[in-house]
């Protein structure tokens, strides 16, 4: 399987918030970040660069392409921002893990969505999709 270049840095992103809630879990937290809003608002971070590096690029195609898709991509990104709020608003650490596990859903289906798109683009023409 190829993954485009923008997937493979939202890859990145997304592992490094994944281990950033790890180490916070387990109480080995980097310097600066053992309260969970300081966690929260890296991991918040670092999701709205996967999502920027994996679907701006690409937001014209989302745009005009699958609804299903959309609708359903949006409506776990409304569940990440919820996560998001809670942690912020009231610290609380259900919104944390809520907030992650969004994150890694909407990343997990984003990459094979675009796996998909760049096999199908490769099989009808015979070339990749532009990355």
């Amino acid at each position: 399987m190829h993954l485009p270049k923008r997937d493979i840095i939202a890859t990145g992103l997304v592992a490094a918030a994944g281990l950033l809630y790890a180490l916070w879990a387990i109480e080995s937290t980097l310097p600066g970040l053992s309260s969970i809003r300081a966690t929260g608002i890296v991991i918040l971070a670092l999701g709205v660069a996967a999502s920027a590096s994996a679907v701006v690029p690409g937001f014209d195609q989302l745009i005009h392409g699958n609804k299903v898709y959309l609708v359903v991509a949006s409506l776990i990104g409304v569940v990440a921002f919820i996560g998001g709020l809670q942690v912020l608003v009231a610290a609380n650490e259900t919104g944390l893990g809520v907030m992650l596990v969004a994150m890694v859903v909407l990343w997990l289906i984003a990459t094979i969505h675009h796996s998909l798109l760049a096999q199908t683009a490769l099989s009808h023409t015979g070339t990749a999709m532009p990355r």
